[in-house]
């Protein structure tokens, strides 16, 4: 009986071992095993990061990132998000589509190029695009549509075509319909449109 109890004994001793021998080391006791932990002498810090120098202290660095062991965060001067367009102006960090409305319509263009710009957009710029605006010198005038001369005034037109740059009206002798059989004649009202490819191809 005290055999069996002294092998017991000794199979446990083995099995503590064998469990301490197969623990990932973690010699600054801070919870990261040894393989992940950047410096496992010291237990303030545990991450490998890169951050990029951030003159302006706006959080967005800019240049070449440099490898840092810290506590996940980046050290003083630096910041763990890069690309800043204006590294010295803590005001402005992002770029942006140039997305204008210049008179106020609501609809947009895009111009070319990026802005560089903060959380807010400058006027006359917008963060969503909206429309197409055809001219933003007039607010009246903001979409392309295809029109067709309308000489007979039945409201559907005839070639040629046109693209204007309209607002909510369409101008008088002309209609967004095509196709009018005979553009003398409003009695006349329309032919069958030719499909989608042919349209195309026209």
């Amino acid at each position: 009986m005290r055999l069996a109890r002294s092998i017991l004994v000794a199979a446990g001793i083995v099995a503590a071992a064998c469990s301490r021998e197969h623990r990932p080391a973690d010699a600054d006791r801070d919870g990261v095993a040894a393989g992940a932990d950047c410096d496992d002498s010291d237990p303030a810090v545990y991450a490998s990061v890169t951050a990029y120098r951030d003159v302006d202290g706006d959080g967005v660095g800019a240049g070449s990132g440099a490898p840092f062991c810290t506590g996940g965060s980046a050290p003083p001067g630096y910041a763990l998000a890069g690309a800043d367009c204006a590294p010295d102006d803590p005001t402005r960090w992002r770029l942006v589509d140039k997305l204008v409305d210049l008179d106020g319509d609501g609809f947009t263009y895009r111009e070319e190029g990026s802005l560089c710009t903060g959380a807010a957009l400058p006027p006359p710029y917008l963060s969503a695009a909206s429309g197409n605006d055809c001219d933003d010198s007039a607010a009246s005038l903001y979409r392309w549509v295809v029109t067709y001369r309308d000489q007979d005034g039945d409201g559907v037109g005839a070639r040629p075509r046109s693209i204007s740059c309209l607002g909510a009206h369409v101008p008088a002798g002309t209609s967004i319909a095509g196709y009018d059989a005979d553009d003398a004649d409003p009695a006349v009202v329309s032919a069958p449109e030719p499909d989608d490819l042919r349209l195309l191809l026209d």
